[in-house]
């Protein structure tokens, strides 16, 4: 996979040279973790410091790690605590944690594994495996190391952590997406949150909500939801199915099917359902400190359910949730239920014995999983959720939230989440909100770029 993985690195070097990394709006990826996208990084060395300093331990010798993250106050400070514990515990072990917001995350993570830096033990994204792993074998097998896989609920490795028959990453959350809801917006334009919307339904609300309020907006939605929480779901609402076929590199939509979920977008801003995209790029990546959303202007707000602890926070309100929105006929709910999120550990690192037993206290020890509890997101294992549940530190919230995405869902597959397929999608919603394409236009740009970008992967194969 050359040309791809020459492409990613290029990407990645650009932005490290002319932007530093610094936050400019949230790469492809999740929405729930794009909490905090000013870089606060703690106890971290040069990245080009030799991977030869870390050591084995079966000795009981001095080791160090680094450990790598992207997140928000709330998990950058557990994180550090259950880091605390290990080192208390372990009294040999050093471990640097690396932490940053989502912003400059995955360049900088593939600048560090092509040019061998990167951390021993990482966190990273189910979308970006096949970015790096076509590439080289730059992610180890944790099948061959000490930590208990045995943990996850059932199938969740299977959908979320698998590449090319091998356990790649250990899953650090499952769950689906939702609309989180602010009750008092809810109340206060007679929004029954009880019943199970249609998209037709849900643009009668937002031009209801913005003809009794023209500075209100039923919801806001930044690149990143419309992209991979609008238009998939949309699409996959009419197919049951991830948008390329694993096996023969063929897509499962239809051009007219792309081009019903590009004027879908535009009929949410026409009934000004969604705030004006310009107002809502200001917060690319942080939806929850959207001043309209702080101040009970926007009532909805479409996102994963792991991040129901930073919405709860952001507001006085109460929250709630309910399923996304459907079409009429619709042969599934759209939502991709899986894990996104996972910890990785470096197959070049000189302590993957030692990263992997951290990665096994992190996620299955009861210590731990009280100190990290739900920062990010809902339990994976059946230890977590029984351990948390147990101690009554389980939010009820996210949890419910779990609860409604799962029925009638899917699971995007590792081709359907190729980045540049992503950027392709991106960029034609962006033109199409701004004019510059139709819906009928975007949809045959994106079809042609795909069939282009699809020929190539299958002939890399």
């Amino acid at each position: 996979m050359k040309r791809r993985w020459s492409g990613v690195l290029s990407l990645a070097i650009a932005t490290a040279l002319t932007v530093s990394l610094t936050a400019c709006g949230s790469s492809a990826g999740n929405s729930e973790t794009t909490a905090n996208a000013e870089s606060t990084t703690a106890q971290t060395k040069e990245e080009t410091q030799a991977q030869s300093e870390t050591q084995p331990t079966e000795n009981g010798e001095p080791v160090t790690l680094r450990f790598a993250w992207w997140g928000g106050d709330s998990r950058h400070e557990a994180t550090l605590n259950a880091i605390d514990l290990y080192q208390k515990k372990h009294p040999n072990v050093t471990i640097e944690g690396e932490y940053q917001g989502y912003d400059g995350y995955y360049e900088k993570m593939m600048t560090t594994l092509s040019s061998g830096t990167a951390p021993d033990l990482f966190q990273f994204s189910r979308d970006w495996i096949a970015d790096v792993q076509e590439a080289k074998h730059y992610i180890a097998d944790l099948s061959k190391l000490p930590v208990d896989l045995t943990t996850l609920k059932k199938d969740t490795i299977e959908k979320s952590g698998m590449y090319n028959g091998e356990p790649v990453m250990f899953p650090v959350s499952v769950g689906g997406q939702v609309l989180y809801v602010n009750t008092e917006f809810a109340s206060r334009f007679g929004i029954d949150l009880t019943k199970d919307l249609t998209w037709e339904d849900l643009k009668e609300l937002g031009t209801k909500v913005h003809q009794q309020d023209p500075e209100s907006y039923l919801m806001t939605a930044d690149i990143d939801v419309l992209n991979r929480l609008i238009v998939l779901e949309y699409i996959a609402q009419q197919t049951g199915k991830s948008l390329v076929d694993q096996d023969t590199y063929e897509m499962n939509f239809t051009q007219d099917q792309m081009k019903e979920s590009l004027q879908n977008i535009l009929d949410l801003y026409a009934t000004n359902t969604l705030e004006p995209f310009g107002e809502a790029a200001v917060f690319v990546g942080q939806m929850d400190q959207n001043n309209k959303w702080v101040t009970g202007k926007i009532g909805m707000l479409l996102d994963n359910t792991g991040s129901a602890p930073k919405y709860e926070s952001s507001i006085s309100s109460d929250i709630d949730v309910m399923k996304i929105p459907v079409q009429d006929k619709a042969v599934s709910s759209g939502v991709d239920f899986s894990s996104n999120m996972g910890f990785c550990i470096n197959d070049n690192s000189k302590a993957k014995e030692e990263a992997a037993k951290f990665l096994d206290f992190l996620q299955n020890d009861p210590e731990a999983i009280e100190i990290l509890q739900t920062t990010r997101g809902y339990c994976p294992t059946e230890i977590a959720e029984t351990t948390l549940e147990d101690k009554g530190m389980l939010d009820q919230v996210q949890k419910k939230a779990v609860a409604l995405s799962q029925p009638d869902s899917y699971t995007i597959n590792t081709i359907s989440s190729n980045t540049e397929l992503e950027t392709i999608r991106k960029d034609v919603i962006q033109e199409v909100i701004y004019g510059d394409m139709t819906p009928e236009e975007g949809a045959k740009s994106i079809v042609d770029q795909y069939t282009e970008v699809l020929s190539t992967l299958k002939a890399e194969k």
